[in-house]
């Protein structure tokens, strides 16, 4: 079976999981062991979603990074998650060995290094030995920070297994169906199509950056590789044409506030589902299909399996149904906290005063209880919005414009 398409082409489950181990035993000889960090600055295609399996299948966890993201970013992101691997290309890799970059004592593994490609075609294909245990690191994700530098989310793997077995009835993918893979890969949607897909037996079909890029081209992609579920944020719904995508029967969206007018242009002609979460609850905490009519904005669902939600007033107790309170989220999902930001991680994992010895997670995102059980979105409690699906604090780019030296004051709205 197809287990990732790409840019016309498919790859099996058979070479997937037989590239994954070859790559995992090479990380395996290049000291890569439980909690190790894994960086992965490569290119949209095939050999990211290896990447990222032989990362978790060396005991791993992997950082992804956009190879487009400027220098500074990329050495940042490296040296603050820990990072002792960085698989990449020839390309993408050339401006990490640059002194200004500053992250020295990194491998560098570059796939299309033909000396590197024969010693990863050398290892064996049967999977390392070793098992991953549950509380292993999965993955480091990072967000806009207030303070002017990103911070990283360290994911283990329970969070990555709830969300595979939560999610699929949301995706609704399985053996023979086709899952967009839209998202970033340093944007944590794409943990959910990468897990989600891959675990229900379904084929991932990737877009690439110039589809990504075009909702004409996207469209014609989507019809190609024959996709049928996707899950994206409502921004790109809104600049897709519904009639050039009819072959898709379910659409997951969130990352973003879905207005009625746009859910009501889609749910007359497909399913749509509404998704919620936060980087540290493992990208999704709440969902729900939408059903029309659509007279006000959707919903943002139910608490998925093995999570809980709750929504709380300043002194932590629950308000009734209709009132605003503080969306706080606990469970299977939840995340270690934030990579070598233990004041950060005490601010936002708190004690969760329902369960003995259980955290939750303080989203900063207001709600309120409908009557029927589900949580519609109300706002935020500080000033973080989202552009296209993707946090921004404010701050952070203050922080950034305040460092010119033509810049007295500053203010971001």
């Amino acid at each position: 079976a197809v287990a990732v398409w790409c840019d016309g082409t498919g790859v099996s489950y058979r070479e997937v999981e037989e590239a994954a181990n070859r790559l995992a035993g090479y990380l395996r000889e290049q000291g890569v062991r439980a909690e190790s960090r894994v960086g992965l600055v490569l290119p949209r295609g095939v050999q990211l979603v290896v990447s990222i399996l032989a990362a978790w299948k060396a005991g791993a966890g992997y950082v992804p990074i956009d190879p487009a993201y400027p220098a500074d970013r990329i050495g940042f992101v490296l040296a603050d998650s820990g990072a002792q691997v960085v698989i990449g290309t020839t390309a993408t890799l050339s401006g990490i060995t640059n002194a200004d970059v500053g992250v020295g004592g990194l491998r560098l593994i570059a796939l299309d290094d033909e000396r590197t490609a024969g010693l990863i075609d050398a290892q064996s294909p049967e999977a390392p030995e070793g098992r991953i245990d549950a509380a292993q690191l999965a993955y480091v994700i990072y967000t806009s920070g207030s303070t002017g530098q990103p911070k990283g989310v360290a994911v283990p793997h329970a969070g990555v297994v709830n969300l595979a077995h939560a999610m699929r009835p949301a995706l609704d993918v399985g053996p023979g169906v086709t899952a967009l893979q839209f998202a970033s890969f340093g944007f944590d949607a794409a943990v959910l199509d990468v897990a989600v897909t891959l675990a229900a037996g379904g084929t991932l079909a990737i877009a690439t950056e110039a589809e990504r890029a075009e909702p004409g081209a996207l469209a014609e992609m989507i019809a190609a590789a024959g996709v049928e579920v996707a899950s994206v944020v409502p921004s790109l719904l809104d600049v897709l044409d519904p009639e050039a995508v009819a072959g898709v029967r379910r659409w997951v969206v969130g990352a973003e506030r879905v207005s009625a007018r746009l859910a009501a242009q889609w749910v007359e002609r497909t399913q749509v589902w509404v998704a919620y979460g936060p980087t540290e609850a493992s990208v999704i905490a709440t969902t729900g299909p939408v059903r029309a009519p659509v007279e006000q904005d959707p919903a943002i669902g139910a608490p998925i399996a093995n999570t809980a939600v709750f929504v709380l007033d300043d002194f932590l107790r629950p308000v009734p149904p209709g009132v605003t309170g503080e969306v706080y989220i606990a469970g299977a999902g939840l995340a270690r906290g934030y990579v070598g930001r233990p004041g950060m991680t005490a601010e936002r994992f708190v004690a969760c005063p329902f369960t003995d010895g259980e955290r939750m997670y303080r989203s900063g995102d207001l709600a309120r209880w409908l009557n029927n059980g589900q949580l519609a979105f109300v706002g935020r409690a500080d000033e973080q919005v989202k552009i296209r699906g993707f946090r921004i604090e404010p701050g952070e780019v203050e922080a950034v414009l305040a460092a010119h030296e033509s810049v007295a004051q500053v203010a971001v709205l």
